[in-house]
């Protein structure tokens, strides 16, 4: 089985089952095509590093099978299954100067010069590890991941040493490299803003358990449930119940209250699902999805909920603002806004604003 045939095929797992001592996961299903980033979201104890480890082949299977392009990989050495794997930490030899570091394993023989000029490594070749920083060395381990054009990559929390202000550069040097190189990718990560920038498809892993996974912006504005929700950062996330049918609502429309008011008319259930009243709900929104208004605003177009706040905090995070606003009904929201959104806002703690909400960005998790 040749290089190009792994490349068109991709990545299965059939069943595969992992572990460490005693602990191990549910059975796993998953194809990847060729050249996709697979982003893997879980927190700590998910299972996320032992899945890497046995793709990798350094944890045996503890049932299935992994195929890579036709090829089985189940049983084969880590040397064996041209897999490139950046650690979680740079995992650096220390002793060696970073081009020896470059030309370990595949790198040997090598073309280094794409990526040393994709990740500026030329002026650190002659360096050691221990001369460069966090941000430099993480970039040195992600070249020799690549190096030698592996047919699957892994990689483990690859910003997770970096200063956070330097992490949205090196996120964007390596989605480049991702789709330059057109290599499958397996990322893991605990940070919803890696899976949602990286990954063309993610998956929400939760104690050796695969919750939800599919392409990603599906996944991110339709989460399965509440853990999962709350894996994907949904800022949102309100305790409602079904009120009784009225006259004047559509047909096979719903109407969700809290605390005996009503705040979301007009919405579908899930399909296939039956909501009747008096049952309960959680409602997910995404901060992004509430767009800030003035107070005054005129009423909402068609297909447009109008949530009448008043705003509680405000902090600017990288370019945006975050509103914490308390809802009229009683509950938290949180939005955001853009500099100039905010400056015309002109608000402060306490005064009254609406928030804007398309009905099709409302998620029911009943």
């Amino acid at each position: 089985m040749n290089r190009e045939t792994a490349r068109i095929d991709g990545l299965h797992l059939d069943g595969l089952v992992w572990g460490v001592g005693t602990w191990q996961s549910q059975p796993l299903h998953l194809h990847l095509p060729p050249g996709q980033t697979l982003a893997l979201l879980g927190h700590n104890g998910a299972g996320k590093t032992a899945l890497l480890d046995t793709l990798a082949g350094f944890l045996p299977a503890r049932a299935g099978r992994i195929g890579l392009g036709g090829r089985e990989l189940t049983t084969l050495p880590p040397e064996h299954r041209r897999i490139g794997y950046m650690f979680q930490t740079d995992a650096l030899l220390p002793h060696w100067s970073i081009e020896r570091n470059l030309r370990l394993g595949r790198g040997a023989r090598a073309d280094l010069r794409p990526l040393l000029d994709a990740l500026g490594l030329r002026p650190w070749l002659h360096l050691y590890p221990h001369q460069l920083s966090g941000g430099q060395r993480q970039r040195v381990a992600l070249a020799r991941a690549l190096v030698g054009g592996p047919d699957l990559l892994l990689l483990d929390e690859p910003f997770s040493a970096i200063d956070p202000e330097a992490r949205p550069a090196l996120r964007q040097t390596l989605a480049d490299l991702l789709r330059a190189s057109a290599v499958s990718t397996v990322l893991v990560t605990h940070d919803a803003r890696d899976a949602q920038l990286l990954g063309d498809q993610v998956g929400v892993l939760d104690r050796g358990r695969l919750l939800q996974s599919g392409a990603t912006q599906a996944v991110f504005d339709r989460p399965s449930d509440l853990r999962s929700a709350r894996l994907l950062g949904v800022d949102n996330l309100w305790p409602m119940h079904v009120l009784p049918a009225t006259a004047a609502q559509p047909p096979q429309t719903v109407c969700l209250g809290h605390g005996g008011c009503p705040v979301l008319d007009g919405l579908l259930p899930p399909a296939g699902v039956t909501l009747r009243a008096a049952d309960r709900v959680i409602v997910a929104v995404r901060a992004e999805h509430l767009q800030p208004l003035p107070a005054a605003a005129s009423p909402a177009a068609e297909g447009v909920l109008t949530l009448r706040a008043t705003l509680t905090a405000a902090r600017l995070e990288g370019p945006l603002w975050r509103l914490h606003c308390a809802l009229d009904c009683g509950l938290t929201a949180q939005a955001y806004a853009l500099p100039a959104q905010w400056r015309d806002l002109a608000l402060s703690v306490g005064a009254p604003l609406a928030l804007a909400l398309r009905r099709q960005d409302v998620h029911l998790l009943v």
